[in-house]
């Protein structure tokens, strides 16, 4: 597993799940005292995402205990996986985007910024692409990695998430044009940085072609808005506002999971079904003035 994922299983492993069943025999823990987990969790406010969580470690540990034959059967299975809330999310409106992309124009991180917003890409993944994965004739942009976090050497590239999170997602001509005048505004600083520049081939970089903070994205990102007078949201709200424009203008929702990177469109649905709602009164607008006629001559 990655060592982000080891990691939150151990930090999950010793904040609730070995004190609640360290001293008891792993063939004695019983579906009625892992519920009981949870209820004490939900009753101490641990939110139900924590929960979820807490539940998918203890399922792995107690798949790992049976093909070690320390036990013969999965008390999870018993056991109903906590549901997580559907969240709302803070977007920007179609007016706010396009007063976002005004007050982004040459920024640095324009480009970056543009690709966000436009292809709802996360941050980790506009990051962890390179020059390779840009199709220049078919408009393409492929996503095959990301940039992961590490505090001793400023980040390292992964693998995505999820099979799914490995696709191609179109983009327009602008687009284009503005990776075309930040590829020519990294030769620039190639010349400059001289020897000291490190060649790795990606698409956003620092000034001596490393890696990017992303915190320095982020900060950069809060101070576009401040200074435009947006709505203070988060660098990753560009990824919902850009998906809740399309599934709100009416793009076919196979579409819209394809360039988010969902495994099923009903995980599209479940997390941006309310941001349907405008397309649902267009829908309805619209199947109206297609049979009206009809209804018309039946009287």
């Amino acid at each position: 597993r990655r060592p982000s994922t080891v990691r939150n299983y151990r930090r999950y492993m010793n904040l609730y799940i070995l004190p609640a069943f360290g001293r008891m025999r792993l063939q004695a823990i019983l579906p009625a005292h892992i519920r009981q987990l949870y209820l004490r969790m939900l009753k101490d406010g641990r939110g139900a995402r924590t929960i979820q969580l807490v539940h998918v470690t203890l399922h792995c540990a107690f798949a790992q205990a049976i093909k070690e034959g320390l036990i013969g059967h999965n008390p999870l299975e018993a056991v109903e996986r906590p549901k997580v809330e559907t969240k709302r999310y803070s977007i920007f409106t179609e007016e706010q985007a396009r007063s976002f992309i005004t007050a982004a124009k040459g920024h640095s991180y324009e480009a970056l910024f543009f690709l966000a917003l436009t292809t709802g890409m996360r941050k980790g993944e506009i990051l962890g692409m390179m020059w390779t994965d840009v199709d220049w004739e078919k408009s393409i942009l492929r996503i095959e990695r990301q940039l992961q976090p590490v505090s001793y050497e400023g980040g390292a590239l992964v693998p995505t998430k999820t099979k799914s999170g490995r696709r191609h997602i179109m983009v327009g001509k602008g687009a284009l044009a503005l990776l075309k005048e930040h590829r020519q505004r990294q030769e620039m600083q190639k010349a400059v940085a001289g020897n000291r520049w490190q060649e790795h081939g990606m698409l956003f970089t620092t000034s001596i072609g490393t890696y990017i903070d992303q915190t320095k994205v982020s900060r950069a990102f809060k101070c576009i808005l401040r200074e435009a007078g947006l709505p203070d949201i988060r660098f990753h709200d560009l990824r919902h506002t850009s998906i809740s424009i399309l599934l709100d203008n009416g793009t076919p929702v196979n579409t819209v999971q394809s360039r988010a990177g969902h495994s099923k469109a009903s995980v599209t649905t479940d997390i941006y079904g309310h941001a349907m709602a405008r397309s649902q009164e267009a829908a309805a607008r619209m199947i109206e003035e297609i049979v009206k006629p009809l209804t018309n001559g039946l009287r």
